[in-house]
Order: C-alpha cells, then sequence, then structure tokens
C-alpha cells in the first residue's frame, strides 16, 4: 500500500470511506443551447463546506458550476478550460482569485472532483492534484444568495442578477457528471433542461431508487429504471445478490477507465502538497482507515476498496 508524500509546506489529512448512500446518482448533459440544472442552495459555500463529484467529458471549455450572491460582489465559477478545471472566486468585490489545475480531464474517463471552502480560501481537487487559493477580502465569509448552478445557466436569470455575467455565455456542459454531494447529501434537483439520466428523473431519486450495495441507477426508458451493478461486487437485477468474490476483485481491479464513476468512495483533502491518484482495488476486507497517521500503511487494509497510488498513473489506471 503506497501512501501519499508529506508536503514540508503543509499537513495533509487523507481520509477514505465509503459512501453513505445506497446508490450513485448519475446524469448526461447533452451540452445543447439552453441546457441547465438548478440545484438548491449551497450554503456551506459562505464559510465552510465541501462539494463533490465526479465527471466524464470530453469537452475542452465548458460551464460545470456557478453560485453568486444575487448580482453585487461574491461568486464562485468552475470552468472547464483547455480540458482542465479552472475556479474563480471573490468575497467583498476584492480582486478574483483563480487557479487551474494541470490534471487533463476532457479524455473520456471519470474523474473525481472536490471543492472546499473555507472563509477567504477555496482548496480545488481532482483525482490527486490539490491547489488551493486566497482572496484578500476584508470580508471572511462568502455571501450566497443563488441557487446552485450547474451545467449552464437557467434563461430566467437576468444578467444583472448575476455577478459575473459572462458566465452566462459560458458553453454548456457536455457529459456525464455523478454523484453530486454538497458534503455528505445529495443537493435537491429544482430543475433541469436538456439532461437525461438519474438525478433528472424521480425513479431514481433516494426515497424510490430500487439499486441496492451501491448500485449504479441509470434510466432505460420512461418509467423504467435499471442498475448497474458492475463496481459493487453484487450481481442480479438490483445489485442485491451475492457473487464469487474472485470476479468482483477481477472486474474492479480493471480501473475506472470505462463507464462506472469513482463516486463509491470520497477523498478528502486537507493542505496543500498532494499529488497522486485513487484507483479501485479488490472488495474490502476491513473498515477503511487512514494510512497517514500512526502506523502507516501496515495499519492498512489494503487489499481493501481502494489503494492510494503515489505518482505516476492517472484516474484510468
Amino acid at each position: 500500500c503506497d501512501s501519499f508524500p508529506s508536503s514540508p509546506f503543509s499537513s495533509i489529512f487523507l481520509s477514505l470511506f465509503l459512501n453513505s448512500g445506497p446508490s450513485l446518482l448519475l446524469s448526461q448533459f447533452g451540452g445543447g443551447p439552453g441546457q441547465w440544472a438548478r440545484y438548491a442552495r449551497w450554503a456551506g459555500a459562505a464559510s465552510s463546506g465541501e462539494l463533490s463529484f465526479s465527471l466524464r467529458t470530453n469537452a475542452t471549455r465548458a460551464l460545470l458550476l456557478y453560485l453568486d450572491d444575487g448580482g453585487d460582489c461574491d461568486f464562485l465559477e468552475l470552468l472547464l478550460v483547455d480540458g482542465r478545471l479552472r475556479l474563480r472566486f471573490t468575497l467583498s468585490c476584492a480582486e478574483p482569485a483563480t487557479l487551474q489545475l494541470d490534471t487533463p480531464v476532457a479524455d473520456d474517463r471519470w474523474h473525481m472532483v472536490l471543492l472546499t471552502r473555507d472563509a477567504r480560501r477555496t482548496a480545488l481537487a481532482v483525482d490527486g492534484e490539490a491547489r488551493a487559493a486566497e482572496v484578500r477580502s476584508k470580508r471572511r465569509e462568502m455571501q450566497v444568495a443563488s441557487d446552485l448552478f450547474v451545467g449552464g445557466i437557467p434563461p430566467d436569470v437576468r444578467l444583472s442578477a448575476l455577478t459575473l455575467s459572462t458566465v452566462k455565455y459560458e458553453p454548456p456542459f457536455r457529459g456525464l457528471l455523478a454523484n453530486l454531494k454538497l458534503g455528505e447529501r445529495p443537493p435537491a434537483l429544482l430543475g433541469s433542461q436538456g439532461l437525461r439520466g438519474a438525478a433528472a428523473d424521480p425513479l431514481c431519486a433516494p426515497a424510490r431508487n430500487p439499486c441496492a450495495n451501491g448500485g449504479l441507477c441509470t434510466v432505460l426508458a420512461p418509467g423504467e429504471v435499471g442498475c448497474d451493478c458492475s463496481h459493487t461486487g453484487f450481481g442480479g437485477k438490483f445489485c442485491s445478490e451475492g457473487e464469487p468474490e474472485g470476479a468482483a476483485a477481477g472486474r474492479m481491479g480493471a480501473g475506472v477507465r470505462g463507464g462506472v464513476p469513482p463516486g463509491t468512495v470520497r477523498a478528502s483533502v486537507r493542505g496543500l502538497g498532494l499529488r497522486g491518484h485513487l484507483r479501485p482495488a479488490a472488495r474490502a476486507r476491513g473498515p477503511v482507515r487512514d494510512c497517514t497517521g500512526a502506523g502507516g500503511c501496515e495499519a492498512c487494509p489494503c487489499e481493501g476498496v481502494w489503494a492510494l497510488l503515489s505518482r505516476g498513473e492517472g484516474a484510468g489506471g
């Protein structure tokens, strides 16, 4: 079991834990004109909170998410620019902070994204690369008045109500987005246009989702859903039937290059200096624990759910 290298400039706390939800939610964004998704407000963006999701795309420029204070000063924008993630944000009309990650994500593979807000500071991580930026503002908290917009801006949102009016002209996101969470919970979808998939269909809502053991709920036809069990180690129509351990290990050890989002396990990154990747390994034989504390990797069940790769391999393996 390889651990992430420590940084002399910051402390790194890496925790791995299983997704607490019964399944993953997937949405397909076609990228057409007028596309948008509107989620309930991310209250944690004000001072301290996490937003996470997995994406798969081949688009090189697109709007991923946006929120603001209703047209005054504060905003947060996450874009795809040249096939990489770029974050811009500001508080109290200060000079906006910008950071862009090096990891290419427009490769039609699954990538896991974590956005962390902490007062004047915001951190962004994709797979194992993490960076943070800070604004020099008088105020520590971000004013959040808008809903959370994903993949596009609704046409009924006036330019005067947008702090960063140029966001309305960014290309809509094209690709797949899975397991969007604010903290530990998926946000409520308030409305959408141009989306296909589970997150846009009430049949895959948590209260009605038929998929067990972390199965991926997908819409097959109007009124009909199916379950993708390929990453769970279970089989059957609803991922509720057991199967030989070797078969599950063989499938899960193949990497995330294809159609399964790496959303059953999350990585929380505290600090900078973290460069590494997460990839599937065999099924867990014990609780997932922190490999960075006392005892190091000897204390971890490294044949468990995820192996840590310190360097050199991409998200697709």
